[in-house]
């Protein structure tokens, strides 16, 4: 998933509109536009406050390979005990 349809997606499920998202953050509902057809980056400081806007990191809206946040792993005394089990 790029950045602009994270951003897209994470504006909607707030239930944000372009304009309102771009007031927050003292941008034009144009530039919000561009981020979202992935036509444009926001600079380093506006990625910031996106991430704090929408509670996510920064890694969760720059990285296309995390989509979806990581599912937690078990405790590793599980894990271990899970491996003794099936490997004798």
């Amino acid at each position: 998933m790029t950045f602009g349809e994270k951003l897209q997606k994470l504006r909607a499920r707030a239930g944000l509109s372009q304009d309102q998202l771009a007031e927050l953050l003292d941008v034009s509902r144009q530039a919000v536009s561009k981020w979202e057809r992935d036509e444009a980056m926001p600079e380093a400081e506006k990625i910031v406050r996106i991430s704090r806007q929408f509670r996510v990191s920064t890694d969760d809206l720059l990285l296309e390979e995390r989509e979806e946040p990581e599912t937690a792993r078990p405790p590793l005394g599980r894990s271990l005990s899970r491996w003794f089990r099936n490997h004798g």
